[in-house]
């Protein structure tokens, strides 16, 4: 009965502990929020950035993500095209 009371004392200890802990942090985040803010800077994938530098990355995310989106066009018309030279080839080898 008594270890019951100490895990019930100390479950409630670590709740008690876990929200203080809870509260400091997000009072010390909404701080660095607020000074970033002031600096004209806002929160974008991890980093402070200005509003015109996250445009800048965009467009460059967007650019980047059309080449790759190319590469796998140009690279299922390759395997497509080698494919078909494969199956002519077995088609010209093999006896009928």
């Amino acid at each position: 009965m008594a270890s019951k009371k100490k895990e019930n004392a100390l479950a409630r200890r670590i709740k008690y502990l876990r929200k203080e802990i809870r509260k400091q942090v997000e009072e010390e985040l909404l701080q660095k929020y607020s000074a970033f803010q002031k600096q004209g800077k806002y929160p974008w994938q991890g980093l402070w950035l200005r509003p015109q530098e996250i445009e800048a990355l965009q467009k460059k995310l967007k650019r980047r993500d059309k080449i790759a989106f190319g590469e796998i066009i140009i690279l299922f018309l390759v395997s497509a095209a080698f494919c078909y030279g494969f199956y002519r080839l077995l088609f010209f080898l093999l006896p009928q």
